[in-house]
């Protein structure tokens, strides 16, 4: 008389399940905005991996290719990022993640912790931008501002040798609890195309005049160095 254990019967069970496992690797996993590099996935099968499907994914940037090789091409922002395969033959579905961390790479980071000031409805700071290099296709001017003490809105302008890039967006709140930290960012491409000394501006219309209300934190411009000085 035999007699079968619970564990046998699982493996009887499994008879038909083939072996499979992944691990993925990568080139790098710490990359630039727009780099690339490429992800490799090693597959353990105990049987024709022809059958085998395989779905990539990623939460932010482009995955290029399929199979066990893609090339993975940074988004425009920095963070970090999950790059997933899912790999099955029907039967069995295994998974494995690679994490890459996207820094901004190329660009000019200024904090001028600059309020804007004067007695007028209209207040503009300026700056000397000097490109030394393009880098990137798409370059983008990102800014910060405070609205540290100011009880209503504002409207923002920004331009680059009189070319407006932005023209009276409306930011800020009115009677806030607190200070508001206001950011965005904005494609230049179509001005910086090269290296040179451009001018740039930003221009706030005010409706309640404040001293030490409009804070200017930071600038980074994505996709090019140099540097950036106050023009005073």
């Amino acid at each position: 008389m035999s007699i079968i254990s619970a564990c046998d019967t699982e493996n009887l069970l499994n008879l038909d399940s083939e072996m499979l496992d992944i691990d993925l690797e990568t080139d790098s996993q710490t990359l630039n905005i727009g780099d690339t590099t490429t992800i490799k996935a090693n597959v353990d099968y105990s049987a024709d991996t022809d059958v085998l499907v395989y779905e990539w994914n990623t939460n932010g940037g482009r995955i290029v290719g399929e199979g066990t090789s893609v090339v993975y091409i940074a988004p425009e922002n920095a963070g970090t990022y999950t790059i997933t395969l899912e790999v099955t033959d029907g039967k069995v579905t295994v998974r494995d993640d690679i994490r890459i961390t996207v820094n901004i790479g190329h660009a000019i980071i200024v904090t001028p912790n600059r309020y804007w000031q004067g007695n007028t409805f209209t207040q503009t700071l300026k700056y000397r931008l000097n490109v030394d290099e393009v880098f990137l296709d798409t370059i983008r001017l990102r800014y910060e501002i405070l609205q540290e003490t100011a009880r209503t809105g504002a409207f923002l302008t920004i331009s680059i040798d009189d070319t407006t890039i932005v023209r009276n967006r409306d930011i800020g709140e009115v009677q806030p609890d607190g200070p508001i930290l206001i950011a965005d960012e904005v494609d230049v491409s179509s001005i910086l195309q090269s290296s040179g000394v451009y001018e740039l501006k930003l221009t706030l219309e005010i409706v309640n005049v404040m001293q030490d209300a409009w804070l200017l934190q930071k600038l980074t411009i994505i996709g090019v160095e140099g540097s950036l000085s106050e023009i005073r």
